[in-house]
């Protein structure tokens, strides 16, 4: 039986697609099947981003070893214990974070470099700042909640110089590994991951600091006022949240604004939004104590966000282009929900202030999550699918 003649297909990549990953005759592609699907992708842009080189975050960890290192025979101590304000955590802290922030810093403004999509070039450096800021923050509260443990772990516990500089190389390889890893591969569905992790994270861990005080006889606020322990952790909490929506809404709604150009209901949604993330950082930033000025603008940023929380609840279905029959649904079982709630506490007595509070943020919280994940789904770029057809080459050998 004669063999099978093979032949080699060829196609032409339409300009809705060129255009959109600004490809040009001569560059090199590569093609690959996943799960019956072919996927063509830039063969430089997939190297660049997605191949990590060990010495991208073993260089910064050395150097900071080495400061580490030296400090301790500068001091001449060579006992160095784990917890402490001069120890193995509280170098690691430090340096950890000075180094994790430059290594992120470094990729990201690399990636962008590297990005072929026009369209993102503002956006990069626009929320460049925030997003810094927000990962800078929850790296130093990672690495305080996991010293804070091994502290109660190995109570009294101290190496020698030696051993503690391979320990703190060890946590340091690992922080740059993972901002590195971040910063390469940063989008949307990791910022939402993010926001959920932060913020269910810290008001728990409040929660728990706060148990022997009785917290939930007073109110959700108390675990930000001077009373609390720890309360800094759960007004910083809510500030990362809040800076962390801010650089997920200006994400989104660039691609929306993309699909869905001149929508006025997507601006005054976007409008909303951010209203709301400032409101939540001015939650967290103006700690709920006493009568004075800060007490008063506490009140003001926790009622607008409420205000404009239920605003944007109403109003939901007429600002998104093409929300979903489910999610309209959805919306308007949580308005009721709140409503419901609302009543049980304040006119029929059924439910404590606390209970309240932690019900309606349960129901606001889903809702805020859902709601992205909408807007997610809503910004992917389906419009750029195009369909091709493929020809014999003609100069093929059989």
């Amino acid at each position: 039986m004669a063999d099978e003649k093979r032949n080699n297909l060829k196609m032409a990549i339409p300009h809705e697609i060129a255009d959109e990953l600004d490809m040009r005759a001569g560059d090199a592609v590569k093609i690959r099947v996943t799960d019956n699907n072919v996927v063509i992708e830039s063969t430089a842009d997939a190297e660049e981003k997605q191949d990590m080189r060990i010495r991208w975050f073993t260089i910064p960890a050395v150097v900071a070893t080495v400061l580490f290192w030296g400090f301790f025979l500068i001091r001449q101590e060579y006992l160095v214990p784990l917890t402490g304000r001069l120890s193995i955590s509280g170098l690691t802290i430090i340096l950890g974070v000075v180094s994790g922030v430059a290594s992120f810093s470094t990729f990201y403004v690399r990636n962008h470099k590297i990005d072929r999509n026009r369209a993102l070039k503002g956006l990069y450096w626009r929320n460049f700042p925030v997003i810094l800021l927000s990962f800078g923050i929850i790296l130093a509260l990672s690495l305080l909640a996991i010293f804070w443990f091994m502290g109660i772990i190995f109570k009294g516990a101290a190496f020698d110089i030696y051993t503690a500089s391979l320990l703190f190389l060890l946590f340091n390889l690992i922080i740059n590994y993972f901002m590195i890893y971040a910063a390469l591969h940063i989008n949307s569905e990791m910022m939402v991951r993010l926001l959920t992790t932060v913020i269910i994270s810290g008001v728990v861990a409040s929660m728990i600091t706060n148990s022997d005080n009785h917290w939930w006889e007073t109110n959700l606020s108390f675990l930000g006022t001077k009373h609390a322990n720890y309360s800094w952790q759960f007004n910083l909490t809510l500030m990362v949240s809040a800076l962390l929506m801010t650089g997920l809404i200006d994400y989104l709604f660039v691609w929306l604004h993309r699909r869905y150009p001149a929508d006025r209901g997507l601006n005054i949604l976007r409008i909303l939004l951010t209203t709301m993330a400032i409101c939540l950082f001015g939650v967290g930033g103006f700690a709920n104590n006493g009568d004075g000025l800060l007490h008063l603008l506490h009140d003001i940023a926790a009622w607008g966000l409420v205000a404009v929380f239920g605003l944007t609840v109403i109003l939901i279905r007429w600002l998104l282009p093409k929300g979903s029959r489910q999610f309209r649904i959805i919306s308007d079982a949580i308005a009721v929900l709140l409503i419901i709630d609302f009543v049980l506490f304040k006119y029929v007595g059924y439910f404590s202030l606390t209970a309240f509070q932690l019900v309606a943020f349960d129901l606001a919280f889903s809702w805020i999550l859902l709601l992205l994940g909408t807007l997610r789904r809503l910004s992917h770029r389906a419009n750029v699918a195009v369909t091709v057809t493929l020809e014999n080459d003609d100069d093929a050998t059989d």
